[in-house]
């Protein structure tokens, strides 16, 4: 009896596992048979459409825009600064006062001069008066030196009396001239005296910074209290009449990029363009050549000094150029190029010889305007091959 028992035990797991193994390969089957079949589906591939159109070859940049005219107000002298007229964004005119230096020394040392000018002047009256004496007694005393010189010779007069006489005229014809040197030193005096005013006075001009023209005031970089000293520079003022896009043109580009070629750049909601006004002769020390875009007065009222602005140097435009986004060029290991194309529902590569880039788009040689090429990242081509079936996707 357990005999049996035990052959309808293993009766029953055997079926079991028949049974299992039955329902598992059916499932497997299923799966399998619901799988794509390699190379029977069409790969999808998103393509785009060769055109013809301009191609513009052009290096991007960043340019800065600045005023036409920018004045770093510093002092000539070295004095504490006393007064700050002017905040920055304000507008100042031409001449106008923007800052006071304390010029007390220097008013101290006018003062003192105009003092021994009106001394001096005090003394050339007083030499005047005394001039004015000397000269009458001089008249009298030469008249009488020459009345007693004609009596002594007539035997009428002592002869010791009249050299007396003409002794008096000499000495007094020599205080006269004495006095008549005095005043022409007083005179030399004063004018030297007014040089030296004239000197300290233009130096206290120095001790009222004006603005050298109309324009707005960009930085204030001294408040009072501070101390000035030539070189320092205290207030930035630009002359926003005008604006330019200055940028920086690496030597590498030199060679194409040149005064006279067409710049574009973004102003407001459109694409503007001006000249390349100027280039600079010299590099910087960073082997770079600074360019200048007078900017037209239409558009100056868009930008803000200071701002940066993405600028493209048109070097060249070409018409009729097949036109392809970038996308869809491929570099070889051996640097050549060439794209997808898709003919007949096939991948077929194809080697281009590329022209320029403008933008997203390749200019190129290889293929006509209407076919499609695969446009695609960097990492989908490794999934591409020649002659693979492919459903071309926009």
């Amino acid at each position: 009896m357990k005999r049996f028992l035990r052959g309808v035990v293993f009766l029953l797991v055997v079926g079991a596992l028949v049974a299992g193994a039955v329902l598992l390969v059916r499932h497997r089957k299923r799966v399998l048979g619901a799988a794509p079949r390699f190379g029977l589906e069409p790969r999808p591939v998103t393509v785009a459409v060769a055109g013809k159109g301009e191609l513009v070859l052009a290096r991007q940049y960043l340019a800065r825009v600045e005023a036409i005219r920018e004045a770093k107000v510093s002092a000539r002298v070295t004095a504490v600064v006393k007064e700050v007229r002017v905040d920055e964004g304000d507008t100042v005119e031409a001449g106008g006062p923007v800052a006071i230096l304390d010029a007390d020394e220097v008013r101290m040392q006018v003062a003192g001069l105009d003092a021994r000018i009106e001394e001096a002047r005090a003394d050339l009256a007083g030499n005047a008066a005394t001039l004015q004496g000397l000269e009458s007694s001089h008249a009298f005393w030469r008249a009488e030196a020459e009345r007693h010189r004609q009596l002594a010779e007539e035997e009428a007069f002592s002869k010791a009396e009249a050299e007396r006489t003409a002794a008096r005229a000499a000495e007094v014809k020599g205080n006269l001239e004495a006095a008549r040197q005095r005043a022409r030193a007083i005179g030399h005096r004063i004018e030297s005296l007014r040089v030296q005013k004239n000197e300290v006075g233009t130096r206290l001009g120095y001790y009222t910074l004006r603005s050298p023209y109309t324009g707005v005031v960009a930085a204030r970089l001294a408040d009072p209290g501070d101390l000035a000293t030539p070189g320092k520079v205290l207030l930035v003022i630009e002359d926003r009449t005008g604006l330019r896009l200055a940028f920086d043109v690496p030597q590498d580009d030199l060679p194409e990029v040149r005064q006279g070629l067409e710049v574009t750049f973004p102003a407001g909601n459109r694409t503007q363009s001006a000249l390349l006004t100027v280039m600079h002769p010299a590099l910087n020390r960073a082997r770079m050549m600074r360019a200048e875009v007078l900017l037209p007065a239409a558009v100056q009222g868009v930008f803000s000094s200071g701002a940066t602005v993405s600028i493209s140097v048109v070097l060249r435009r070409e018409e009729g150029v097949t036109l392809v986004p970038r996308s869809s060029l491929i570099e070889s290991p051996a640097g050549e190029n060439h794209v997808f194309v898709v003919k007949a529902g096939r991948l077929e590569a194809r080697p281009v010889r590329v022209i320029g880039y403008s933008g997203g788009r390749a200019g190129l040689e290889g293929v006509e305007a209407g076919e499609r090429v695969v446009r695609n990242t960097f990492l989908g081509w490794a999934r591409l091959s020649s002659g693979e079936k492919v459903e071309a996707v926009k």
